[in-house]
């Protein structure tokens, strides 16, 4: 019963922000890419890493509904912008007019799909949290990825982005998407594959939500189902038991924000009992690194490998997880990776 009332308090803060937010829906400018994903070779392989495999574009077209540009053109932008190239970063941030990166609303929920989704049967959703003081337009180079690679994306955001709310008014929206005649979503959205994605606040408020979601997601919607999280660079408001769906934790070996060592292992992965669970520590990963370009985020093609993993069940994808010779694990990208006994069982 508790977690039935919880889950209803998730669904109605995720109506509320989605409410708030406006609910509508922009007109979707699409644009080609004809990188497609490399071949699938030996991925058991030592010298086959995720990266060189799943860490370019797919093959769809991408159309969404937000508008980026450049962080700079506002002083808030400027100086994040600053900010990541200390760490590291190499590319300038984009970002959305929202506030106070812009005069938009702070709440909102940003759309992102496969721009020929009409001629596909559906997708699976992603929902995607960013982190605390994040604008969404930061984490638009992912979102475009991973729709590339056939999946709808939502990135709900309020700035705070640190509780399950946020991740619900994703949800939440994707559903109306889904239930809309008027949307080019409409009956698209494949709920019975959806997997909850999020990087700093955004990765606990991941686990926040999918530690509630599953035993109340058939009151939300009859084909809503919980297919697993990708938690990266977490922060610390999210406890490993609570969990009951596949989790990949991916950590970095230059991150002094979340260091792989504290909580992300101490109350998250290393509690992970009631479900199987991976974490991936890569070198020369900062903090800031998933908002710098795809391919100079080491561990994007990671995240694409368990995505189309728990998505389309992509068989070359399931290696780097799955089996005693699972691939990642001699992945040269990481300083360390584990997974834990409900993981080594999982076949």
């Amino acid at each position: 019963m508790v977690r039935v009332r919880a889950g209803r308090r998730v669904l109605m803060a995720a109506l509320t922000v989605a409410m708030m937010a406006g609910g509508s829906w922009m007109a979707p400018t699409a644009f080609a890419d004809d990188t497609a994903i490399a071949p699938p070779g030996a991925s058991g392989a030592p010298d086959v890493t995720a990266q060189t495999l799943y860490g370019g574009m797919g093959s769809h077209p991408v159309a969404t509904n937000a508008q980026v540009g450049p962080c700079q053109a506002s002083i808030v932008g400027f100086v994040q912008n600053m900010a990541v190239h200390i760490f590291g970063n190499t590319e300038d941030l984009t970002c959305t007019a929202a506030f106070p990166n812009g005069l938009d609303s702070p709440i909102g929920v940003n759309t992102y799909f496969p721009a020929d989704i009409a001629d596909l049967t559906s997708a699976p959703l992603i929902v995607l949290t960013g982190g605390i003081d994040s604008n969404p337009g930061m984490y638009d180079r992912l979102a475009r990825q991973w729709a590339s690679n056939g999946f709808v994306v939502t990135i709900p955001y309020d700035w705070f982005n640190s509780l399950a709310y946020v991740p619900a008014a994703g949800l939440a929206l994707a559903i109306w998407q889904n239930r809309d005649a008027g949307s080019p979503l409409f009956g698209k959205v494949d709920l019975s594959r959806t997997i909850f994605a999020g990087h700093s606040a955004g990765g606990q408020s991941t686990q926040q939500i999918v530690s509630v979601l599953p035993g109340v997601a058939g009151l939300i919607d009859p084909d809503l189902h919980v297919a697993g999280a990708l938690a990266i660079e977490p922060g610390p408001l999210a406890l490993g038991p609570l969990l009951g769906v596949p989790t990949l934790y991916l950590t970095g070996m230059n991150d002094f924000v979340v260091p792989d060592f504290a909580w992300v292992r101490w109350w998250q992965y290393n509690l992970t009992w009631n479900a199987p669970a991976w974490i991936a520590n890569a070198r020369g990963v900062s903090h800031f690194s998933p908002v710098d370009d795809t391919e100079d985020y080491r561990s994007s093609g990671t995240a694409v490998a368990w995505l189309r993993y728990l998505g389309f069940e992509d068989e070359t994808a399931k290696q780097f997880f799955v089996g005693p010779n699972w691939a990642l694990r001699q992945d040269k990208t990481y300083f360390s990776v584990e997974r834990n006994a409900l993981a080594n069982a999982v076949r």
